[in-house]
This record gives structure tokens, sequence and C-alpha cells, in this order.
């Protein structure tokens, strides 16, 4: 902006000079332009900021290396006439990092702004200020917005190297069953709606209560699913599109299991899935979980090192030093 004030002075005094050398109609016309520009570049400030609609979406979510954008539309009778910046806050939630960013806007109509897709996370783009300048670029007003977007970069499914067996399973649970000739069957009293064929005859016979049959079946206990949390984003990546295509092969088997969560410095999480909206919620929770700034183990492994220096260390100092003793020949 300050640019713009030098560009304009030396135009002013520039056309001022020809109006003194040249004093012609040409020169007053052009002494008259150049003075009327601050007149009308105010002008259409103050309708701008008045007039101009700004607003902002995005797709919530997206597959990680998939492109997304944050649509951003200007909008209003003043906005032909003038341009707009954009301040943008960017938080990645599982790397704790925060980046802004400022964005020119020239065109009336919507805008795409392009977001991070590279790795998995939650992403919250925040417009936090808006300012308007006229088209010369004289004059602007501020306004405060406040617009927050979260995009969830998910991860793409991965087959991992090892698959459960599924034929490895025993069962630990019983469940109704749909079929009517299950071998396994539990009791209980008889209610309207029940086939005859259900009724246990001999079992009422004897409890003098008419008694039916419910067929049951065996299905698979829980299966866990780890994941350990770890700061490297292409491991991580990794780890998240096995979970997932782990995860729906056990519910595509119908086989309810857990997914563990073991962060670092906190205890384990534990999430029960049973279906796919299940598996919806709990991924969300981890990519808005905040990874650790270093792997744990190579966190060990690095105090583990330093520990055993420090005591070779230690140990260095301790040793006491030899005198050399003296020869027979030396004298005292």
């Amino acid at each position: 902006m300050v640019k713009t004030w030098v560009v304009y002075s030396v135009s002013l005094i520039s056309s001022f000079i020809f109006f003194l050398c040249y004093k012609m109609w040409v020169s007053w016309i052009l002494l008259l332009v150049v003075l009327m520009v601050p007149f009308l570049s105010l002008i259409m400030s103050l309708l701008a900021s008045r007039t101009l609609k700004f607003t902002s979406e995005c797709t919530g979510n997206a597959l990680i290396g998939d492109p997304a954008f944050v649509n951003v539309t200007v909008s209003g009778i003043a906005s032909y006439f003038s341009f707009c910046k954009v301040r943008m806050t960017v938080t990645d939630r599982m790397a704790g990092k925060t980046e802004k960013h400022v964005f020119t806007i020239h065109d009336r109509g919507s805008s795409q702004i392009p977001v991070d897709t590279s790795h998995c996370g939650s992403y919250t783009y925040k417009l936090t200020w808006l300012v308007v300048y006229d088209l010369f670029g004289l004059f602007h007003t501020k306004t405060n917005l406040n617009q927050t977007n979260e995009v969830l970069v998910k991860p793409v499914p991965v087959m991992p190297e090892v698959m459960p067996d599924m034929y490895g399973f025993k069962a630990k649970n019983l469940r109704k069953s749909k079929q009517a000739g299950s071998e396994i069957y539990d009791i209980r009293e008889y209610q309207i709606g029940d086939p005859l064929r259900s009724i246990h005859w001999k079992m009422s016979a004897k409890k003098d209560a008419l008694l039916v049959k419910e067929p049951l079946e065996e299905y698979g206990g829980h299966s866990r699913v780890l994941l350990r949390l770890t700061g490297d984003r292409d491991e991580m990546d990794l780890h998240l599109g096995q979970i997932v295509f782990t995860s729906r092969f056990y519910i595509e088997h119908e086989t309810p299991h857990r997914i563990r969560v073991i962060p670092p410095d906190k205890g384990e999480l534990a999430f029960e899935v049973e279906s796919d909206t299940d598996l919806e919620r709990t991924l969300v929770f981890i990519l808005r979980m905040r990874l650790p700034d270093e792997d744990p183990r190579e966190k060990k492994e690095s105090e583990g090192k330093s520990k055993k220096t420090a005591k070779k260390g230690a140990s260095a100092e301790k040793t006491p030093k030899m005198k050399p003793e003296k020869e027979a020949g030396d004298e005292e």
C-alpha cells in the first residue's frame, strides 16, 4: 500500500509539472483526473466493504494424495472494482504445527485454495481476517471472519503382510440365530407369535408350562488390532491404511473387534468396532490425536546410549593414574 501511494505521489507531481509547462486543456484534464483518483478510490473502498460478501466451504473428507480445496466465494456489486486479501491459519492437529498464509483474490466468484493431502490427519483451515482494497489499492478496510473448516485426510486401505486366519478362530460367544434348525438353543417361556414347532414338549411337560427352543449360533470373540503412534508420518500413514483394511475385513466376516491405540506417554485407548459406523468414528478420533515428536523406541535407544556413555565416562574418571616406578639405577 505504501508503494501505491508513492507511485500516486510521483504521478501527481509529474502531472502538476506538466500542467505548469504546458498550459492547455490536456494538462488541465490530466491534473483533474489525477486529483480525483483518491476520492474515487475512497468511494470504491467504502462501497466494497459494505456490499462485498465472503463465504468459504470445503469437502470434509479426502483420501490421502487426492486433490482437495477450500472453496472461497466472493460476491457483491463492489467486487467488480475491488480485490481482497485473506489470511488463513492452517493447523495440523496430528503434528501440532500451525502455519499462516495470505491469499490474494482478484476474481469475482469462486476461488480454490489447495489443501495439503500428503499425509493423513485432521487439518483445520481458519480464515482469520479479510482486507478489501479498492481497484487502485490506495484504501482498504479490514474485517474479522473467524470462519473455520476442517478437512479429514483419510488413509487408503493397505493389505498387511500377514492377514488374520478366520479359520483358526474359536467361537467364544453365542447369539440369536436366524436358522430355526440350529443344534444349539436356549430355553425360554412361550410368547404369543412363537411357532408351534419351536415348543420343547418334553421340557414343557416337566415344568408344567409352555417352553420354546430359541436357536443360537456361535461367533468369534473380540479380536484386537494394535496401533502404535509414531512421529514418522510415512510410517503412520501405512499403519492407518493397514488398520482400515484389517478392520473392514473383520466387519465383512461379522467379527467384532477392538482397536487399541497405544500413545507413548498415556494409557492405551480401546475402541469397540462392530460396524462401518464404529470404524468411521474411531478413525476420526485417531486422526485428531497428537502424534509424539519422536518414536518412543528410538527415544529409549538414545537414552540407553547416553547412559552407557555416561557410565563409561564415570568409570574412566575413577580409574587411578599409575605413577612411574624408579629404576634401580636412578638416583633419588
